[in-house]
């Protein structure tokens, strides 16, 4: 090859490239905008953020929350809205969701876990503007053996 070759030029050359490469040039892959990648990554990240159903409830306005996983429980944090009152909303569980009712305009909204839990083993405390619910995780449990009949 001559010195004078880009770094793709090797392509062009290469007897299997040459007539089989099944793609566009890698020359033209390889161009990339740095602005329109901003703008992409931009983009995704603000329609992941504005829209994203964890962070909104029925009407719009939203209830912010994390999950804190330890070992043995999950614990879920909920920031109220200071025009809620606290003694007005209550809590319901199953395995997978909480669902924080008593909201404004009586709505509710449900937060999807990341992981099963205990409904009835769990408690809620509410202080200072923030809903804390502590709730013990449910067990994979042990591998079972499970007979196989042969046909």
């Amino acid at each position: 090859m001559s010195s004078n070759l880009t770094n793709l030029d090797w392509l062009k050359e290469d007897p299997f490239f040459k007539k089989h490469f099944p793609f566009k040039t890698l020359e033209e892959h390889l161009r990339v905008d740095s602005d329109a990648v901003d703008q992409y990554v931009e983009n995704a990240i603000r329609h992941a953020t504005s829209n994203s159903p964890q962070f909104m409830n029925n009407n719009g306005t939203k209830l912010q929350y994390e999950h804190m996983d330890t070992h043995n429980h999950l614990i879920t944090k909920v920031r109220i809205p200071k025009r809620v009152h606290p003694e007005n909303i209550w809590i319901q569980l199953n395995r997978t969701q909480l669902k924080i009712n008593g909201l404004n305009d009586d709505q509710s909204q449900v937060i999807t876990l990341p992981t099963p839990i205990n409904p009835d083993q769990s408690k809620a405390t509410f202080k200072q503007g923030s809903l804390q619910v502590k709730m013990p995780k449910i067990s994979t449990g042990r591998f079972k053996d499970v007979h196989i009949r042969f046909l």
